[in-house]
């Protein structure tokens, strides 16, 4: 009696958890399909194909701006100013007198001098006409040769004189500050002004490191304007110099530059020197590209022909590491990693991960719904 009681308990037991376990499947199916009816989670990005570009590496180095004709304007002899005859910042022809010292106690003697030595030439002149008659000595024509020469050079010296104490442009330039009036008393060398000589070309003196000192003659740098950085200028390497540098181990170079661009002398720039040959690389969008701890990467589209249509396929995102190379604020040269023509996701490339679906363009309304990819947007393409 007791075994047919335990037996019905245990049958019992058994038909609970088979109803049970059988109720549990229904609904962890029930909810199998309804997490289904969702679609697979998808993210929606622009894409653009990486193209082929020639790319020249740069490397950086910082140079400064150099006047081809400029000269600081310094008095030799000390005196007192009688005539300023320029403005700060002023326009000055060459030979202009700029600066003129008093000359009046030099103007007299410099005549003094003039009429000794108008009476020199005469002597010297009878004297030689009495020669050929033998009424005067060979020793008389001597003495007369040389006073004659003496007061000449007594001319010159004066005149020497006056020139250094009129200070005049040495060639057309501009004018730096000054704070001379009449009346000052200068001693010499003291500084008057600086001059910039009117060029059509200024020149952009740089350093690189022994080891790319290979530059040659001819060759183009690019320069970066110091107040409107997306303003890039070129230049042409016109000069280098002889030596490399005992304490720096660097060379200096020196590029020609139009002078439209409308920078001072002295000022510091940016140059970007050529380094070897230009080779093809892979351009993307600088959007494309991610870093983190492994590094920079991006996230290439294989086609995924189960989740898409024909008409409007789908993409599995595939993470690709890269190595980036020149690039600006757009544009980004692959030098290792990516292939031309293989699609790469560019603006919302941070939403993805390994093997997530992706669509192009507009955010499909289904799970294969899709967008042709003559309606995705894609970056225009550009040098770096």
């Amino acid at each position: 009696m007791k075994a047919r009681h335990w037996i019905i308990v245990v049958s019992a037991c058994l038909l609970l958890f088979a109803g049970l376990a059988a109720y549990k499947v229904m609904q962890i199916r029930a909810a199998i399909e309804f997490g289904e009816s969702f679609g697979e989670p998808s993210e929606t990005v622009e894409t653009v194909t990486a193209e082929i570009r020639e790319v020249q590496e740069y490397v950086g180095t910082i140079g400064e701006i150099v006047a081809p004709q400029a000269v600081t304007l310094r008095n030799e002899l000390p005196g007192r100013i009688v005539a300023v005859n320029f403005t700060s910042g002023e326009q000055v022809a060459e030979g202009a007198i700029l600066l003129q010292f008093d000359i009046a106690e030099e103007q007299a003697q410099l005549t003094s001098a003039q009429a000794r030595a108008e009476l020199a030439r005469l002597d010297l002149k009878r004297a030689r006409a009495l020669q050929g008659s033998k009424m005067v000595s060979e020793e008389r024509i001597d003495q007369a040769v040389a006073q004659a020469n003496v007061a000449r050079a007594e001319v010159l010296a004066l005149q020497a004189m006056i020139d250094k104490k009129t200070l005049r442009a040495p060639f057309d330039a501009v004018a730096g500050l000054h704070q001379f009036e009449v009346g000052d008393v200068l001693q010499a060398n003291t500084e008057i002004t600086t001059l910039v000589g009117i060029n059509p070309y200024l020149w952009v003196d740089f350093s690189v490191p022994d080891n790319r000192a290979g530059i040659a003659i001819g060759s183009e740098v690019m320069v970066a304007h110091p107040t409107e950085p997306e303003k890039v200028l070129r230049a042409e390497v016109v000069a280098r110099d002889s030596v490399i540098s005992a304490q720096s181990r660097n060379l200096r170079l020196r590029a020609r530059l139009d002078n439209s661009v409308g920078l001072a002398p002295n000022t510091a720039v940016n140059v970007a020197v050529p380094v070897g040959k230009s080779m093809a690389r892979a351009h993307v969008p600088a959007t494309a590209v991610r870093l983190d701890g492994l590094g920079d990467y991006v996230f290439v589209l294989d086609p995924d022909p189960e989740a898409g249509e024909p008409s409007q396929p789908a993409y599995r995102a595939r993470r690709q590491a890269v190595i980036v190379g020149p690039q600006s604020k757009q544009w980004v040269a692959i030098m290792e990693g990516l292939e031309g023509g293989e699609l790469v996701a560019a603006n919302g490339a941070f939403k993805l991960r390994p093997n997530l679906l992706v669509h192009a363009g507009e955010r499909p309304t289904s799970r294969n719904a899709g967008v042709a990819p003559d309606s995705a947007k894609a970056a225009a393409p550009g040098a770096p």
